[in-house]
């Protein structure tokens, strides 16, 4: 079974059990908190992926470093996790985790690459946009990217819309290519 899919089946259990202790927006904050401690401690991630620490260990850490931090239903799911062996997943889990939420919500979030800084109103005008075409609740995010030269790049869902300056050219290139080619068999 792919990672995704045991990921997801993983972001399922936890949001029911967390639905029936009412405890969803607590398990959110927890699992924000956890990410950005994987993203930030890379110590912690390599702890927690080290196969010859054994899982009670792991356990016991879980406990004394986050069991203030973190909802009891979030530090008994990760206990869960560490006893099947399924810790490496728990990047995977956090994104399928927000992805279910934000199915619940009727949201989806949208991530617009620009080379430089893009006005308020041009990214409200996107996101307004989005949402008319999607039918959806849109968190329109923003990177800068100035290796891009100009234009946007736009992904949302399986969709990327590729407005770029570097993309333009690229086919510009490619058409003179071909001409050059075709010309040349002439």
């Amino acid at each position: 079974m792919r990672a995704q899919t045991v990921a997801r089946i993983y972001a399922e259990t936890l949001l029911r059990v967390a639905d029936r202790g009412e405890a969803v927006e607590a398990v959110d904050e927890g699992v924000g908190v956890l990410a950005a401690t994987l993203r930030e401690d890379s110590a912690f991630a390599r702890f927690l992926a080290a196969p010859q620490i054994s899982s009670e260990e792991k356990r016991a850490l879980i406990e004394r470093a986050l069991g203030e931090r973190l909802p009891p239903v979030l530090v008994r799911f990760l206990g869960l996790l560490v006893e099947k062996r399924r810790e490496s997943l728990l990047a995977e889990i956090a994104v399928a985790w927000r992805e279910l939420l934000d199915e619940r919500a009727n949201r989806t979030t949208a991530t617009l690459v620009s080379a430089a800084e893009i006005d308020d109103e041009t990214r409200e005008a996107i996101r307004a946009a989005l949402e008319k075409s999607t039918g959806k609740s849109v968190v329109l995010e923003h990177e800068i990217e100035p290796a891009m030269i100009g234009g946007v790049i736009l992904r949302f869902g399986d969709t990327v819309v590729d407005g770029s300056v570097r993309r333009r050219l690229g086919e510009i290139r490619n058409r003179l290519r071909r001409a050059h080619v075709a010309s040349s068999d002439a």
